[in-house]
């Protein structure tokens, strides 16, 4: 008897905080783990792509202005626009006691749905990514 699939557009695997035997992911739930890669990759970590990473990492423990917070939203822009498969549509940042947070609305384009999408970084992530 043949298993039918329900239709995919993106199928990919992962082992990103995997804690069932399952490892495959599809569609806007792969699309946010290839996105939560990118933002938690810390810049020159990629062999061979010395340019890939998120910049936000040595934003830490700089004083939060105006100026700094335009750097992360660009930074955001930056890495979002890297993959055709999401639009930025808003980003607003916020600091807590030692860290900065990231909430983003990103249009996926192929399913023409909205979500929300939020990221903290600050010193516990970073340790635990190491």
């Amino acid at each position: 008897m043949a298993v039918v699939q329900p239709n995919r557009v993106f199928v990919g695997y992962s082992t990103l905080n995997t804690n069932s035997k399952i490892s495959q992911f599809a569609d806007i739930e792969l699309v946010n783990r290839d996105l939560i890669v990118a933002f938690y990759t810390l810049p020159g970590e990629r062999l061979m792509l010395s340019s890939y990473g998120c910049e936000i990492w040595n934003m830490l423990f700089e004083p939060f202005t105006s100026g700094l917070e335009e750097q992360i939203i660009a930074e955001c822009e930056r890495i979002v626009g890297t993959d055709s498969r999401l639009q930025l549509l808003s980003t607003n940042v916020t600091t807590f006691e030692l860290g900065i947070q990231v909430q983003m609305n990103l249009l996926y384009i192929p399913y023409n749905v909205v979500n929300s999408f939020s990221l903290s970084f600050d010193q516990a992530t970073a340790q635990a990514l190491m």
